[in-house]
Parts: structure tokens; C-alpha cells; sequence
């Protein structure tokens, strides 16, 4: 009937084509913005479907990453349970990051994708630094490098008020196998984390050739650069095979690292040298974090094979 009435007009004598024209152009357009409209929204819900099957997979990669840094970098800090919060833009995850003295926690705030890796302190010097929650950051001092000038908290033992449990950096004199260290340590003394060797021969020189055109003494680490492994786990159990499974956490880092892979690489190059694959007797142990009252860690006075200490936490035994 519409076809008969549009057939009808045009014999109309007082038809007007413009009028079929701009009918028909309306409808043309009103045609084709309902057509865009309809794939904007389309598209527009693909994406946000994309983005909710998509967050949790990169979230998990990205948690993944942080987790594997701080399993080898940071003396003695671990992170908990992550929690997620997922939005359509800004997604984040944060978790809590802390430290263990003989099974008791010591609180280091939040990490988050936006923190820094590197913790910033302050102090009156190089060698005495503070975190902002106001913990003394431990040093650590290479083997192979000459310093001038070494921190030597052992010394400084007797103004701990008794009922303390102390954390403390030893730096030796030459690297060390595991077996070694276990060994060397006086009983009562709790073997926290150790500090491995992951300088090349080159680095080291490169280093020692600056300090010699510097006055200043050369690279004093802090406890957030140093990479190494645990020998208590996040739990606060003692680590069976801990060498083991650094190397196996190292495997991991090079396959899930994220941003952090070229750092893990030329970590597990530098430990395995030119030898084909990684074996717990590539690894040198030049330092490690211990645990104990004033008592205990006074055991550790005039060892000759530490070149320098360097308090940590000190929080209440009980």
C-alpha cells in the first residue's frame, strides 16, 4: 500500500521530487547512525569484555614478576598475599612487605606496580641510613672491593638493650660455599638470607678502577640491591635445600621476570660462569643475614672471616 501511495504522489501535479529526495536521505541517515550506533556499542562491550578476561592474566604477570624480584633481591624481605582490585581503567594489586626475625614479623609497608624498587633512606652518613618506618638499613660491603672504611656494629652490641632480637648484615672476607657458611656460624645465631656473588670479574674491575680515580669509597650496598636466597621461609620454617631452590626460583625468573628478566639473566650467567647449566656449587656465598639476642650475636665478635656488620631491625623478643 506505502508503494501504491509513493507511485500515486509522483503523478501528483503538485508533487514536489524534492520532497522524495529529502525523504529518502532522511531515512538514509537515520539508517546509517543506527547502524554506527549499534557497532559503537558492539565494539565498545567486546572491549570491556576483552578487558575483564584480559586484567587478571596481565595482573598475574605482573604480580608474578614482583614476587620472583623480591624472592632474589632484598636481604631478608619477603612479600605477602596479594590483593587485587580490578576496575575498568586503573586496575591495581597491592601487597605487604615485611621482614622476618625469627618468626616475627617486621612491617615494611605496601608494594604496589607504582612503588619503587629501591627503598630511599636517610641518614647522617653513608654508613648509617634509616627506612622511613625508621629501621636501621643494613650495608653490605664486597669482598673484592677496597674500602676505607668499614661499619662494624659488632662492636656496638653492648648499647642493645637486653630482651632484643637483632638483625644484623655480615659482609665476609671471600665468597663461601653454603656448606661453609652453615658451618662457621656459632650455634644459637638463626642463618636468615645470604648474599650471593652476581658481579662479573669485569664489573669488579670497572669498579676498582673508579674508586682509584675517586675519593670516595667504592659501592656500599644497601639491603634492597643485593640478590641472594633465603634460608627461612615466608612462613618462618627453616628452608630445606635452599640453594636448590634458589636455583630453581632463578629458572622461574628467567621464564616469568617481566621488566626484571634482563636483571635476572645476567644474574644466572654471571653465577653459572661459562659452564652449561647452574649448580648449587656455582654459588658464592659473600655475606648473609643473622638473627639472634646481644647474646647470641656477640658469638660473632673478632671472627676473622667477617670483614663488616651492620645492624638492621631490632625489635622486642616477646
Amino acid at each position: 500500500m506505502s508503494e501504491d501511495r509513493e507511485m500515486d504522489r509522483l503523478f501528483d501535479p503538485a508533487f514536489d521530487d524534492q520532497d522524495l529526495i529529502k525523504s529518502a536521505k532522511r531515512k538514509s541517515y537515520f539508517r546509517m547512525t543506527s547502524i554506527s550506533l549499534f557497532v559503537s556499542i558492539c565494539v565498545l562491550v567486546l572491549l570491556i569484555l576483552l578487558k575483564i578476561q584480559l586484567t587478571p592474566y596481565f595482573m598475574v604477570q605482573k604480580m608474578t614478576a614482583q614476587e620472583l624480584y623480591y624472592d632474589i633481591y632484598g636481604a631478608n624481605i619477603y612479600t605477602g598475599a596479594w590483593k587485587e582490585h580490578y576496575k575498568l581503567v586503573g586496575s591495581t594489586a597491592v601487597a605487604p612487605k615485611y621482614k622476618l626475625l625469627n618468626g616475627k614479623p617486621v612491617n615494611l609497608g605496601e608494594l604496589s606496580f607504582d612503588n619503587s624498587d629501591i627503598e630511599v633512606t636517610v641518614g647522617e652518613s653513608e654508613l648509617t641510613q634509616f627506612s622511613y618506618a625508621g629501621n636501621r638499613v643494613m650495608n653490605f660491603f664486597h669482598p673484592s672491593l677496597p674500602y676505607r672504611t668499614y661499619t662494624n656494629d659488632l662492636d656496638e652490641l653492648n648499647k642493645v638493650n637486653d630482651g632484643k632480637l637483632i638483625e644484623m648484615a655480615l659482609s665476609f672476607d671471600k665468597a663461601y660455599t653454603y656448606e661453609e657458611v652453615v658451618s662457621m656460624l656459632p650455634a644459637g645465631v638463626t642463618l636468615q638470607w645470604n648474599w650471593v656473588n652476581t658481579y662479573s670479574a669485569e664489573e669488579l674491575e670497572g669498579l676498582k678502577d673508579a674508586v682509584s680515580e675517586d675519593s670516595e669509597d667504592p659501592l656500599i650496598l644497601r639491603e634492597s640491591e643485593v640478590a641472594g636466597f633465603p634460608s627461612i621461609s615466608k612462613s618462618g620454617e627453616t628452608i630445606q635445600h635452599p640453594t636448590d631452590a634458589f636455583i630453581e626460583t632463578l629458572d622461574l625468573a628467567l621464564r616469568k621476570g617481566g621488566s626484571y628478566k634482563d636483571d635476572f639473566e645476567q644474574i644466572y650467567n654471571t653465577i653459572k660462569k661459562d659452564d652449561a647449566s647452574l649448580t648449587d656449587e656455582h654459588i658464592e656465598v659473600i655475606g648473609v643475614v643473622v638473627v639472634g639476642d646481644q647474646q647470641q650475636l656477640q658469638a660473632l665478635i673478632n671472627k676473622n672471616y667477617i670483614k663488616a656488620s651492620s645492624f638492621g631491625a631490632i625489635i622486642d623478643e616477646y
